[in-house]
C-alpha cells in the first residue's frame, strides 16, 4: 500500500492496524520518502537472510514458529531479574 504522509498522520492508529495484512509506502511530493514494515516480520527475514552464512546453525532447520520460539526467549532473558 502507498500513502503521503499527510495521510499516514492523518489515520495513524488504522494503517497500524494493518501493518500484519502489508507493508505501507509513505510518500511526500509524490516522491517514497520511507516503507513502515511489521517489526517482526522484518526481523524474521533479517535473520533468515544470515542462514546461507551460517548453515550449519540449529536455526537454519527450524520453522517460523520454533524460530519465533527462540526470539521470545531470548528476548526474555534480558528482562529476567537476577536475585
Amino acid at each position: 500500500m502507498q500513502i503521503s504522509s499527510t495521510e499516514l498522520k492523518t489515520h495513524l492508529g488504522e494503517y497500524l492496524k494493518r501493518l500484519g495484512a502489508e507493508d505501507i509506502i509513505i510518500t511526500k511530493n509524490g516522491r517514497k520518502i520511507a516503507k513502515l514494515v511489521k517489526e517482526e516480520d522484518d526481523m524474521l527475514t533479517d535473520m533468515r537472510s544470515l542462514f546461507g552464512i551460517l548453515a550449519e546453525s540449529m536455526l537454519s532447520g527450524m520453522t517460523d514458529d520454533q524460530f519465533n520460539g527462540v526470539l521470545y526467549e531470548e528476548r526474555n532473558k534480558r528482562y529476567e531479574c537476577a536475585d
